[in-house]
């Protein structure tokens, strides 16, 4: 999150009253302090005006759920909130309000003045119960002291106040911009993507017809994309019930279908009776589960137990005879399992869902997009493969023809080669047509698409193996130091087990270097791989330990991470005149406001000690 939030700094809890300041919690971020309400006063009310009374305090978000209140879709819910927080906290400038999973419309009042409405009239039906909203509040309007802000929400469905947030401008301008990215944008592309997979496989389909695979999975991407409508939608389009059963409906039908293109793609016995007998049973099952308003965990559940299936009959299928494809499609479906699991708990629970998480199967589309390039990329190498063969071939027994009619006339000779050459050609020709024609076609069609060359492709993966090191330092480990060592023993014990080398693991408990970014770790890579290529250059070692733990230097708390080996060692009186290598390490440990040591004797090993503060001043 672009806003940290630090506990609650502000918390003045009065029972009621103008001088009620609602809990919140503040930050102090780069560009303005910002507050999170985190509780507030609520009332169920249709009242048009702020009730006088019935008000009860509660955490935000707060949020009724058709799942937890057993309301019926159609019925209108007003739900009021009631915030208050003191201006001072803020500072001067231009303030701006976020929330989101306020749900479904709804209006915003500034102490009594309306600033704010995502809607034109009580009739229109907004579908913002996962998109974010910016507000900002009109200078005038803000007192000094204490403020109060109050959010009028009413739905024919589920209603409630999600998350409030206040700030300065460009702090909730810039921590909005990334939510509505990763909520929004971000499925709507890849939901996008997978309708565009969908269209290609279809015409794929259209000139291979044997391969039905390619029609299970286009109109699998249809289903998918309908039911993720929602994220294109902020007006409900259509009748509310159908449209919010769809996503839920969709779920378990698009499975149905996804699940038949992968046993389709495995080619599992008997798969064309298996397809028709599930396509016959979702269809009754998702009715009844929406014409008795079942639990949708009656639909979440078979949708996981598919899952499941399908990984089971991939993994059965790898051990038999393993593929990249297949390899790939069998990562999909892991992922669409952990997926599935998670927004099940979000959609099926509101002690999990808060409004502040996001759903993680939206991305499923990218993975496949992903599966299905590596499968007819392979593909696309396999026909130009097969296409150099045959022109070699032709090749060849062009030559053969000529030698052969070598003695002969040059006329009768130039008519039997042109005789031969263009039957060979003829016969090759509709060879390629009829064997891989087809093929490269679709060839043609994903590089058209992609417009990645093969040469690109094989440069970047030698590139691969070379940043390998500047990448670790790049992930993001979230100040693990344990992590960050346990990447480099992993990158480096092939070379190790060359030099026959043993490598051992010691590790303490080390608590995160909340300053440790890509940069630094960067640095400290760079010194335990200088530190471990000594050892394999020079120790003449048969056992190194990495390691670290945490130790006090001067008093001041961090980390000491090590390498010790068992071997030669060398004169500690050398270290003083030491070469380019160990003034570089050095170098780097300064950089990190850490400490460079190095303990040694002849025949006693050599331990290489880096000491690194938790803070850094």
């Amino acid at each position: 999150m672009a806003i940290a939030l630090h506990g609650p700094q502000q918390a003045a809890v009065a029972a009621s009253g103008p001088a009620y300041i609602s809990k919140s919690a503040v930050a102090h971020e780069a560009q303005g302090p910002v507050i999170e309400l985190l509780e507030g006063d609520y009332v169920l009310s249709s009242s048009t005006t702020p009730p006088t009374s019935g008000w009860t305090r509660q955490p935000t978000p707060r949020i009724y759920r058709l799942i937890e209140t057993k309301w019926r879709m159609g019925d209108l819910h007003t739900l009021w909130g009631r915030h208050r927080f003191d201006r001072t906290v803020l500072g001067d400038g231009p303030l701006t309000l976020y929330t989101v999973s306020t749900r479904n419309q709804f209006a915003i009042f500034l102490n009594g003045s309306e600033v704010f409405r995502n809607y034109v009239n009580n009739k229109d039906q907004k579908n913002a119960w996962y998109r974010p909203y910016i507000v900002h509040l009109p200078q005038g309007d803000l007192k000094p002291g204490v403020n109060e802000i109050m959010v009028r929400a009413f739905s024919q469905e589920s209603v409630g106040v999600g998350r409030v947030i206040i700030g300065q401008r460009a702090e909730i301008e810039k921590f909005y911009n990334k939510q509505y990215f990763w909520r929004i944008t971000a499925p709507m592309i890849a939901s996008s993507l997978m309708l565009m997979l969908g269209i290609f496989a279809l015409l794929m389909w259209l000139q291979r017809r044997e391969e039905v695979e390619l029609a299970f999975l286009a109109i699998s991407t249809v289903i998918y994309f309908l039911r993720n409508l929602n994220y294109f939608a902020e007006d409900v389009p259509f009748n509310l019930e159908i449209f919010s059963g769809l996503s839920v409906a969709a779920t378990l039908i698009s499975m149905v279908l996804t699940f038949s293109f992968y046993i389709s793609f495995l080619r599992v016995p008997g798969f064309e009776r298996i397809i028709a007998v599930l396509i016959g049973l979702v269809i009754p099952y998702t009715w009844a589960h929406w014409y008795f308003s079942l639990d949708n965990m009656m639909l979440y559940i078979p949708t996981i137990v598919l899952v499941l299936v399908a990984i089971y009959l991939g993994t059965r299928d790898i051990l038999r005879k393993a593929s990249a494809p297949k390899f790939a499609w069998l990562l999909v479906m892991v992922l669409m399992l952990v997926f599935g699991v998670y927004d099940a708990s979000l959609a099926s629970t509101g002690h999990i869902w808060k409004g502040n998480d996001f759903y993680l199967a939206v991305f499923n589309g990218f993975f496949f997009l992903l599966a299905f390039l590596l499968t007819f990329g392979l593909r696309a190498v396999s026909a130009f493969s097969a296409l150099g063969e045959a022109n070699a071939t032709l090749e060849r027994r062009v030559e053969e023809t000529r030698a052969e009619l070598a003695l002969s006339e040059e006329a009768r000779q130039k008519l039997i080669v042109g005789r031969a050459i263009a039957d060979e050609r003829d016969r090759l020709m509709q060879e390629m047509h009829d064997g891989i024609g087809s093929s490269l076609i679709t060839a043609l069609a994903v590089a058209r698409q992609q417009q990645h060359p093969e040469a690109t492709i094989k440069t970047l993966s030698r590139a691969i193996s070379d940043l390998k090191i500047t990448v670790d330092s790049l992930e993001p480990i979230e100040g693990d130091l344990v992590a960050l060592l346990g990447n480099l023993r992993h990158r480096m014990a092939s070379d190790l087990g060359d030099a026959g080398i043993t490598c051992r693991w010691d590790v303490g408990h080390c608590g995160p270097l909340p300053w440790l970014d890509a940069t630094n770790a960067l640095h400290v890579l760079r010194i335990f791989q200088e530190a471990i290529g000594n050892v394999l250059a020079h120790s003449g070692a048969s056992e190194l330990k990495i390691g670290c733990r945490e130790a006090s230097l001067a008093d001041v708390p961090g980390i000491a991470a090590f390498v010790a080996d068992n071997g030669t060692g060398f004169d500690a009186s050398l270290l003083k005149i030491a070469g380019k290598g160990l003034s570089n390490m050095r170098a780097r440990a300064a950089s990190l406001h850490g400490h460079l040591s190095c303990e040694t004797s002849p025949g006693g090993g050599t331990t290489l000690t880096l000491w690194l503060p938790y803070a850094r001043r």
